[in-house]
């Protein structure tokens, strides 16, 4: 874990003369269901929502999606939605954010951003922000010139006007600090994680027969854009075919607009039948893919940290991966890495893999990694930081939510 990570200053006590008043919060929850960016919000939102440190808690998005978010996880809370149906980046998304500071619905001791799309002008609370990564600069051939020039203005003003940065990886964090040299006294590493019960649950029958239906395999995690490097995949799966004809490659993850079909590549290479695109799923259905597949297949030249790695990983599943961005931090020694290019390289790690002592080896260090890095350990931090920034302002008695 990286050291910014693990440094816990003492927090208040609950009762006593060193308690504090709770503090109200603001949270930009737009991004709720995305992929990297959804999983972290709700992750670390679901226990600030727990931490008797915080009072009314706003959450700006879409009220049918945060409405069944707070009903799943059980009891009262002390959240309360604004509708805000506007995207990121868009003219639509600013002139919402300066109505709603012109009602007052903004007003809070702290405000959260776990993406940088934040108000470019207007009222605002002090502000945390989190920043994955950088793809819209290191990726620019994946976004428009006018994309890649908006992001730009926006990535500014966030780093502007937040009072603490919060990166995903030591990678972000150095890519952030080279661009905006003067912010760097404002950053912290605070590195993703994986939930305690997220292999302790046991997957459905169904999705185990799924994944038993379709083994053996390979198991590749994420989007279809071409930084994921899927074209490694397959090359690996056509030397690993010669000699296990029955082997596959499984891809999970969500399908996006422009997204090449991988069956189209597929078809290519002529491991048509070898190759199941199973598109977006829910977290029992991965949880049985990752407890039946041979390995992890992480070939991705670009991340922002690599989160598939450390569910393989909690899930006892040995990954291969790349040696790419920030994919060394996640995996440490708890993992094969090749090139990204090294197709040869990838598929004899993924030979030494089979049953052994490397493979067992592998599984107990890969355990012992994802014990390390927890979202229980990530939602703490933000939660401290939040705190620390909050105590920059006098104490507000409620969030004002407006409509």
């Amino acid at each position: 874990m990286p050291a910014d990570a693990a440094r816990r200053p003492a927090r208040p006590t609950a009762a006593g003369p060193a308690a504090v008043e709770p503090r109200s919060l603001l949270v930009d929850a737009r991004g709720l269901w995305l992929s990297g960016i959804g999983r972290y919000t709700r992750e670390v939102l679901a226990r600030v929502l727990r931490d008797p440190r915080f009072g009314r808690v706003a959450l700006l998005g879409r009220p049918d999606e945060l409405h069944g978010f707070l009903e799943g996880l059980g009891g009262e809370t002390r959240a309360e939605v604004v509708p805000f149906a506007h995207h990121y980046y868009s003219a639509a998304a600013q002139l919402r954010w300066r109505a709603l500071g012109a009602r007052g619905a903004l007003a809070a001791d702290v405000g959260f951003f776990p993406h940088y799309d934040v108000p470019l002008g207007g009222p605002l609370p002090p502000s945390l922000v989190t920043v994955h990564d950088l793809a819209h600069f290191r990726l620019a051939g994946l976004f428009p010139a006018w994309k890649r020039a908006l992001a730009g203005v926006v990535l500014r003003r966030a780093v502007s006007r937040a009072r603490r940065v919060v990166t995903i990886s030591r990678f972000t964090h150095d890519d952030l600090a080279a661009r905006f040299p003067a912010a760097a006294r404002k950053l912290e590493v605070v590195a993703q994680g994986v939930g305690g019960d997220f292999a302790a649950r046991v997957p459905s029958d169904a999705a185990l027969r799924q994944a038993e239906s379709l083994a053996p395999f390979l198991l590749v995690v994420g989007n279809r854009k071409p930084h994921k490097n899927l074209e490694a995949s397959l090359r690996v799966l056509a030397r690993l075919r010669a000699e296990q004809p029955a082997l596959r490659l499984v891809a999970a993850g969500k399908h996006q607009a422009g997204d090449e079909p991988l069956s189209t590549r597929a078809r290519a290479l002529g491991l048509e039948d070898a190759v199941v695109d199973l598109g977006g799923m829910d977290d029992d259905v991965l949880r049985a893919l990752y407890g039946r597949a041979e390995c992890l297949l992480f070939p991705s030249y670009f991340e922002g940290f690599g989160l598939p790695l450390l569910e393989a990983m909690a899930c006892g599943l040995p990954v291969v991966a790349s040696n790419r961005a920030s994919i060394p931090e996640a995996v440490g020694d708890a993992g094969l890495m090749v090139d990204a290019d090294d197709w040869d390289a990838m598929a004899g790690a993924v030979r030494s893999l089979r049953a052994g002592p490397l493979r067992e080896e592998m599984v107990e260090r890969g355990l012992r990694r994802a014990a390390l890095l927890t979202w229980d350990a990530t939602a703490a931090r933000t939660a401290d930081l939040l705190l620390e920034v909050a105590g920059q302002a006098p104490a507000r008695r409620h969030v004002r939510t407006g409509r």
